[in-house]
């Protein structure tokens, strides 16, 4: 028995560690974990045995909290000298199954690894381990009054190992880009145990390429992430949240465009199937008011500009109703909107992609689909995300007239009309081992260099095996 949030994926196990591997494993890691760091107990194999894309029965062998370097270094000599696999675990909030243990991995958790061990007042840059929260960041900087901009709805419970590792986006990547940005520096151990030490708060360093650009988006293929040097900025000015409201798909690209010429830090989109899958998972949040078909969530930087624009789209009819908040817990409640869609349907397992298009090709791309699901009455399309850079999630669940003799695999559907569009089959999730196979086929040439690189930094082939490359 196994359940996904994209069922039409197969999923390809590949043969067990021995059992003697196993338990030989387990002697060794005793040597240096005692019993709060070292977890052989069902309840906590249930709970870090995948991320929020995945549920199987398949469990891991144990899981490790390393405090230290050093005991990250050993654990993986010690699955080296076994030929053990293991996985790098961060918050588990991924959603393309990049953290879920497919047979019987060693899972080493880095929550106890949460340090911020130095800031440096001078360059505005933090050190601190992988295992972090993402939100503990962010207060970090408020307090020393800077910013870190890269936000999302699991901002609270995602690590920034895992962040770096999956290259995280979010809600602000139109105006901040992505973690990518932010990473100054990266202390690394190999698949296959080597150490590789960053920087610290060096500026210039031109010893050879940087080695952080392989690791940035990697997804754990290439070994462990211990310790980031992370830049902060400085604190950016007060923002205006407009709640933009409109019944025509056939105007988006107008909305699109004046919007996009104006100072913003942010630009959401969802549709009127996100509201009511709002409303059916907590009847407290109020969407009654909200009758369009489509939102759009506008951070802007000047008052001035976005009335200006604003009125002339509702003046050309484009839009039919605004709400505009500075005070900012009136913007947080519109906010709420965007932000809880992803929790709201989680307990429906919907069948989940995240996808990209260049900008001028969302509105394409959501016709398409509109056009393709009116026609298929068993499932309900719930679509949001960054439509500013092109971010789409798209969202299928099963409704009342699902039939289960039509099950359907959506993904070449899905994907084929993405490339067609020019776009890419991830935009910020990662491949993890949901998307491998259509990585493979889509991206041929990246495949194999990865899979290469792969061999450089874990010739053993047991770092988050199965995952990116398989």
């Amino acid at each position: 028995m196994q359940r996904t949030a994209n069922p039409c994926t197969p999923v390809r196990f590949r043969p067990q560690p021995p059992l003697n591997n196993m338990k030989r494993l387990l002697e060794l890691l005793n040597e240096i974990y005692d019993d709060k760091d070292l977890k052989i107990d069902t309840f906590s194999k249930e709970k870090y045995n995948n991320d929020w894309s995945t549920s199987f029965d398949s469990e891991p062998a144990a899981i490790v909290f390393p405090r230290t370097k050093e005991q990250v270094v050993e654990t993986i000599k010690i699955c080296n000298e076994l030929k053990y696999p293991f996985i790098s675990s961060g918050g588990r909030t991924g959603l393309s199954g990049g953290a879920a243990a497919l047979d019987k991995e060693l899972i080493l958790s880095f929550e106890k690894m949460n340090n911020i061990i130095d800031f440096d007042s001078n360059s505005s840059s933090i050190i601190c381990e992988s295992g972090v929260i993402t939100s503990d960041i962010q207060s970090f900087a408020r307090e020393n009054n800077l910013f870190y901009p890269v936000n999302f709805s699991s901002s609270g419970s995602s690590q920034i190992g895992g962040n770096v590792a999956t290259n995280a986006g979010g809600i602000r990547v139109i105006k901040y880009g992505m973690t990518a940005k932010y990473v100054n520096d990266i202390e690394f151990i190999c698949g296959s145990g080597q150490e590789i030490n960053m920087g610290e708060y060096l500026i210039k360093n031109a010893t050879g390429p940087n080695i952080k650009s392989f690791l940035i988006g990697s997804e754990g293929i290439f070994g462990s992430l211990t310790k980031l040097n992370i830049q902060l900025i400085k604190k950016p000015k007060e923002t205006h949240t407009a709640l933009i409201c409109f019944n025509s798909i056939e105007n988006f690209d107008s909305i699109r465009e004046n919007i996009l010429a104006e100072d913003i830090e942010a630009f959401e989109f969802f549709n009127k199937k996100s509201l009511e899958k709002i409303k059916d998972s907590n009847k407290s949040i109020d969407i009654d008011f909200l009758k369009e078909n489509y939102f759009l969530l506008v951070d802007f930087f000047n008052y001035d500009s976005c009335e200006s624009v604003l009125n002339k789209l509702y003046r050309e009819k484009k839009i039919l109703n605004i709400y505009v908040e500075s005070d900012l817990a009136k913007k947080e409640s519109l906010w709420l909107y965007r932000m809880v869609i992803s929790e709201s349907i989680s307990r429906s397992f919907p069948i989940k992609y995240d996808v990209a298009v260049p900008s001028k090709n969302v509105k394409k791309l959501i016709i398409n689909l509109e056009e393709e699901f009116n026609d298929r009455k068993g499932f309900d399309l719930v679509l949001f995300g960054h439509v500013g850079d092109g971010n789409l999630h798209i969202n299928l669940i099963k409704n009342q007239h699902f039939d289960s003799s039509t099950e359907f695999n959506f993904d070449n559907l899905i994907f084929d009309q993405v490339i067609g569009l020019n776009g890419t089959i991830s935009a910020e999730h990662g491949v993890g081992f949901n998307k491998v196979e259509h990585f493979k086929k889509f991206y041929p040439e990246k495949f194999r260099l990865l899979k290469h690189l792969k061999t450089v930094f874990d010739k053993n082939l047991i770092s988050n095996p199965g995952k990116l490359v398989n």
